[in-house]
Order: C-alpha cells, then structure tokens, then sequence
C-alpha cells in the first residue's frame, strides 16, 4: 500500500517536473542588460532576440510537438525537448559571440516550444477526473513559483557576469533525471479515424480567431515589460541585473497569487474579468512611466501581477469556450498560444515602428505605447461587453 503511494507520489512530482522547464527561458532575461553592455554596437532589438526567439519557435513546435506524439510517446518527446533546452541553454556561457547565442536560443526555443503544450497534455494522460484538474492546477502553481526562482538565480548570477546566466541551465540535469528515471512510458496516443461525409466539420469559431488576435496585440505591448525593464532599471541607475531581477519575481508572484484566486474574483468580475485585468496591467505601466526608485518599479509590478493574473486564466477559459465542439478545445488553445508567441516575438519591432512613428525618444517609450494600449482597450471592450449583454437581455424579454 505505501509502496502504491510513494510510486504515485514520484509520478506526481515527475509529471509537475515538466512544467519547471516551461520557466527555463526566465533565468537570462534578468541579464539583457549586461548583454547589452557586453556588445554596445548591437541595435537593443537584436539583444531583445534572445528573449523574445523563444516565443516564436513556441509557435512552430507547440504545434510539431502534438504532430510526435501521433508516432512517438510524450516522454520521448519531452526527452527530445530537454535534450534541445540543454544544448541551447548552456553553450552560451562560454561562447561569447551574439550572433551564435542567437543561434544557440533558436535551439532552445524548439525545445521550449514542444514542452509548452506538452506539461499538460502528460497529465491529461496520466490522470483522469478530479486529480487531473488538481494537477493542472498544481502545476500553474508549480510554474510560478519555478519563474520566481528561476529570475532570482538569473540576475544573482548575471550580476557577477552575463555568462553565468547561461549556466543556470545545469538545473535542467537534475529535472531530466527525475523524468527520465519516474515518469511513466505512456505509449503513443491513439487517434480515432472520423469518417468523412464530404462535409467539412467546423472546429473553431470566429470568436477563437477574434481573441487570438486581441491576445497578440495584447503581448505586444505588455511583453515589453520583461524585455525592457533591465535595460530602463540599468539606463536610468534605479538598479542592476539582481535588483531588475527582483522586480521580475514580484510581478510572478503577485500573478501567481491572484491566479490561485481567480475563482473567486471572477465571481465578482463577471464576463468583465479580462477587460479589468488588462486594465490594471495598463495602470502598471503609468506607474513603471513614472518610477523613479524600486519602491516604485515594486508597486508597478505588483499591480501588473494583480492585472495579468485575472487576465490570462479569463482569456484563456474564453478561448477554450469559443471551439465549435468541447472536442476541438484542445485546438482552440493551440492557435491562441500561436497568437501568444507571435506577439511576443514581434513585440520590439512593432513597439520601434509605433515609436518612430510617433517620433517618441524617451527610454520608456514602449511603455507609454503600452498604456495607451491597454488602457484605451481595455475601456472599449467593457463598453462592448455592456452594450452585447443589454443587447442579448432586451432580446430575451422580447
């Protein structure tokens, strides 16, 4: 009986393991600003590459990988993911040169892209009812506190040199020990044929398309908090790699918190859930404008955790609820993620064209665009929401 529950026990810390690598991608982040310095005739957006290449190759694999796990088993692929996260993680803390590091996150960037989808779908597989859904809510949980720990050590380490960051990387050993030797073999997921009747059956909605767009705009501003921060904190003498660091944790925390509590608020919230939570991410950012000292960057941070925590569980039950059939959810969340990756990979280039089309210079321009933003949009959609729900209520008493 205990040998029963210690092996279900492993399993369990096993399958929660595969989340941990979803967070790997935070421990450089802490460091662009010292990367910077390292090569200062680097244009910012190329530096920005090694942050943001990760969420575009998220949006190639996340798709590949659900291709694999038609032929092959979803550890095997997980294997393949961590052998890819290894190899492009660590290099880098040796070889100096931007260019090849650029290359090296490309690698790691397929690796990330193909566990992303692939720390949910092991538990969908290994558990089935109510376990399944503590798990998945374990692991959110399990994620966050992984990104807190994972920024923490990025920016201790890059602030004795940029090149340690990189080899934060070793803690993937570890983690692939764990699910190597404790997560289970499920075999190769078996796909039932549908016969066709020359009809083509619908699988998303309008609606999907609608918030995976939205979603992307979304990122493009918001994005622009993590992959400026150091920089402006480093620019402006508020703090150094560590401190930028430090105020990286504090935005996952408070979005780790407010994400544990989403059931509650969005009691209270209602279908206004996502418009308010995007809302106190844009307020964040007139405080990130303004802030002139860590206590400041904290509160800013804070908020943009409270912001992001109600967001990104509403957008993401939204967009699981707008598949054609609950069978094509799956589906629905994969072109979302697609949207996600997009707008974060873009995120520089689009924030340097609205800025040189607005001629703003200020080293906080993107987040001036950013609170426009999500400000303006945020009280639009409210307005939208209202106006549809009194529209659907005179409709019913009619």
């Amino acid at each position: 009986m205990s040998e029963k529950k210690n092996g279900n026990l492993w399993v369990q810390v096993a399958s929660l393991s595969v989340a941990l690598l979803m967070y790997t991608t935070s421990m450089t982040t802490p460091a662009l600003a010292e990367i910077a310095k390292a090569f200062p005739t680097a244009a910012p957006e190329t530096i920005k590459l090694l942050s943001t290449i990760p969420s575009l190759m998220m949006v190639f694999f996340s798709l590949i990988a659900g291709k694999m796990t038609q032929y092959m088993s979803i550890k095997k692929v997980i294997t393949i993911a961590m052998i890819l996260i290894f190899v492009g993680g660590i290099p880098s803390a040796f070889v100096g040169d931007l260019n090849f590091m650029i290359f090296t996150r490309v690698i790691f960037g397929a690796g990330y892209g193909m566990i992303f989808p692939m720390a949910s779908a092991i538990i969908a597989v290994l558990f089935t009812g109510p376990e399944c859904n503590k798990m998945m809510g374990i692991k959110g949980a399990v994620g966050a506190a992984a990104g807190m720990v994972f920024q923490m050590m990025g920016g201790l380490l890059a602030g004795y040199n940029w090149r340690f960051s990189f080899l934060g990387f070793l803690l993937v050993i570890p983690i692939a020990i764990i699910i190597w030797v404790k997560l289970p073999d499920a075999g190769v997921v078996k796909h039932e044929k549908v016969k066709t009747s020359g009809i083509k059956e619908k699988k998303l909605t309008i609606l999907t398309f609608v918030l995976t767009i939205a979603c992307a705009l979304i990122n493009i501003v918001q994005f622009s908090f993590m992959t400026n921060i150091a920089m402006v904190m480093n620019a402006d003498k508020i703090g150094n790699a560590a401190q930028s660091a430090t105020v990286l944790t504090v935005f996952t925390a408070g979005a780790f918190v407010f994400g544990l509590l989403y059931g509650n608020t969005s009691k209270l919230l209602k279908q206004y859930s996502a418009s308010i939570g995007a809302l106190f991410v844009g307020l964040s950012f007139i405080l990130f404008i303004f802030a002139n000292s860590m206590t400041m960057l904290i509160v800013g941070a804070v908020i943009f955790g409270i912001g992001f925590g109600t967001f990104n569980p509403a957008i993401t039950i939204a967009v699981a609820a707008s598949a054609a059939q609950p069978k094509y959810t799956a589906l629905a969340i994969s072109v979302y993620v697609c949207g996600t990756g997009l707008g974060q990979f873009f995120s520089p280039y689009a924030l340097k064209f609205i800025r040189g089309a607005l001629n703003l210079t200020s080293t906080r321009a993107d987040w001036e665009i950013a609170a426009l933003f999500l400000i303006a949009g945020s009280v639009i959609s409210m307005i939208f929401i209202a106006l549809n729900s009194r529209k659907n209520t005179l409709i019913e008493e009619i």
